[in-house]
């Protein structure tokens, strides 16, 4: 009989109405009465109970430091997590517990276990079916789907069917992926740390250089979400390029990725993601918006210069 730790940590899964709205109010063990899992040894663990809103880096750096003390114990693990900030989380922990040789599955609800038709049950009972029989790695399993935990992305805030991934090569259906027990020997990589001072700047147009500049230079990184494939737009004065270079020569690591939500950001097609390129910007190169944020926060706590970071950042995604 596999073990399995679960992880309850609050979210709409966990909520109950309260005068102020839907609160996180049950507990790990009431989750689990909703729902059957046959044969698996089930352990309940509750770290806290927070609507994901409120979720921050070091809650993400605790569930990793959970699993790695629990990792020669369990067969897989279970996350109940708002989806809120799933996508987050799930890119968080796929940076935090690197090549890892058994199920990390993270997964909520849209409406709380307790309510009327809810998908709880569904998205729950799923979970432990993929941490129980499906394969090695980092994974969100919401609506009958499993999405690749470096790839997951919210698109829907009321519909069932609410996370996609990045590509299609990025998901499955939860039936395949329970059949497909992939299964790697060692080398898993557990990191404790994640350098928070990164923020994600969303490109408008006529954006002005200084604004750009006063957002820069309080972050250690900065994630510039760009037009199309990405670019620096010059408005006939390339002010904007040289706040970039300037940002960069000073030790700022500026990322440039895409407000698109396919295709990725490529800054070789076009004369404006060239310049991005000269100016010294890294590309997030088939990354989510998520995923880069959370690679950002991991590659700045393990790198001591921009040269350091690039090579963390781009490498192994």
């Amino acid at each position: 009989m596999k073990k399995i730790m679960f992880i309850a940590t609050g979210g709409t899964i966990a909520s109950e109405p309260t005068n102020s709205g839907l609160m996180p109010e049950l507990s790990a063990d009431t989750l689990l009465a909703g729902i059957e899992v046959p044969d698996v040894e089930i352990r309940a663990v509750q770290p806290f109970s927070l609507d994901s809103t409120n979720l921050a880096p070091e809650h993400w750096v605790q569930l990793a430091v959970m699993i790695r003390d629990n990792w020669s114990e369990y067969d897989g693990f279970v996350i109940a997590h708002g989806t809120d900030t799933m996508a987050y989380g799930a890119a968080a922990l796929y940076c935090l517990i690197q090549n890892p040789d058994k199920p990390i599955i993270l997964t909520g609800s849209q409406l709380p276990m307790n309510a009327p038709g809810t998908d709880a049950v569904r998205n729950l009972t799923n979970a432990f079916r993929c941490a129980e029989q499906g394969r090695a790695g980092v994974w969100v399993c919401f609506c009958g789907r499993v999405i690749a935990g470096n790839a997951a992305r919210k698109v829907h805030t009321t519909d069932f069917d609410a996370f996609r991934g990045f590509t299609a090569e990025d998901e499955q259906p939860a039936e395949e992926f329970c059949r497909n027990e992939e299964r790697q020997e060692g080398g898993t990589v557990f990191y404790n740390r994640l350098d928070s001072n990164a923020a994600v700047l969303k490109l408008t147009p006529g954006i002005s250089a200084e604004m750009v500049h006063d957002y820069g230079t309080h972050v250690n990184a900065l994630i510039i979400e760009g037009f199309g494939m990405g670019g620096i737009p010059d408005y006939g004065s390339g002010e904007l390029f040289h706040t970039l270079e300037t940002l960069t020569a000073c030790g700022v690591r500026v990322i440039m990725t895409t407000q698109v939500f396919s295709g990725g950001c490529d800054l070789t097609v076009y004369e404006v993601g060239q310049s991005a390129l000269k100016a010294g910007l890294i590309p997030a190169v088939g990354m989510t918006t998520e995923y880069a944020v959370m690679r950002a926060m991991w590659a700045l706590a393990y790198s001591f210069s921009t040269e350091d970071f690039r090579q963390l950042f781009s490498s192994n995604h």
